[in-house]
């Protein structure tokens, strides 16, 4: 409890503490939600992009596009020729 020793930290809790006596006042007498809403913080970071999850996905579909099956397996066939070609020049020199 050293938070409350502090007369400051004791004040701002007295403060806070009186503003949800009157919100839960209010929710009784039948009102909604919390008296007072705060609007959304603005970034003040330019670089920062509020995106969704779904956007997100989205954009990383776009940018990968999905591979191609028969290229899977044309590679496998092209690496095992150049494998059959390096066992025959190896075979040569031994």
């Amino acid at each position: 409890m050293g938070y409350f020793d502090s007369s400051k930290n004791r004040a701002l809790w007295e403060i806070r503490l009186g503003e949800l006596r009157k919100e839960r006042a209010a929710r009784a007498a039948g009102g909604g939600g919390p008296l007072k809403s705060e609007p959304e913080k603005q970034v003040q970071d330019p670089s920062r992009v509020r995106i969704t999850y779904k956007e997100l996905l989205a954009m990383e579909a776009k940018a990968s596009p999905r591979p191609q099956k028969r290229a899977g397996k044309a590679l496998d066939r092209q690496l095992g020729q150049e494998r059959e070609k390096e066992k025959g020049a190896y075979e040569k020199s031994s």
